[in-house]
């Protein structure tokens, strides 16, 4: 194995939010009387944060000698038909990294799972995998 990123459910940075946006609701709740309904809906974006962090997810990504192998949240997948690594900037400053297989077909890694590109790209080319960085993409 040449390079391990992985990422947990349970962290500060997960946690530190959602604690700030319930107490932001329930102080808007007490001083200007907030209506249940709209307080529900409001708490309802961020239940599936405070269930990544209730269950702890773990995700993760390997760089191995002409193979990739990664486990997300709801899926893995192991690719060792890799002809090429696509890296692109999207708009809103995020990676997406496309892995470009041998027959020409394409899948992606998860955004949960993505690694410093930097530290990834160098693992990559040591690893013996071509990669392609964009600097922006469309949407």
């Amino acid at each position: 194995m040449i390079y391990r990123h992985e990422r947990h459910g349970r962290h500060w940075k997960i946690i530190l939010p959602i604690l700030i946006m319930w107490m932001c609701i329930l102080l808007t709740w007490l001083i200007f009387n907030l209506i249940w309904g709209i307080m529900a809906i409001l708490l309802a974006f961020t239940l599936p944060a405070l269930w990544d962090v209730i269950r702890d997810t773990h995700s993760w990504v390997e760089v191995w000698p002409n193979q990739i192998v990664w486990k997300s949240a709801l899926r893995g997948d192991d690719h060792s038909d890799i002809d090429h690594v696509r890296i692109n900037r999207r708009f809103d400053g995020s990676m997406r990294i496309t892995l470009i297989h041998v027959n020409g077909s394409h899948s992606w890694l998860p955004p949960d799972i993505a690694p410093p590109v930097d530290i990834f790209q160098a693992a990559l080319k040591e690893a013996g995998i071509v990669t392609e960085r964009h600097p922006f993409s469309r949407f």
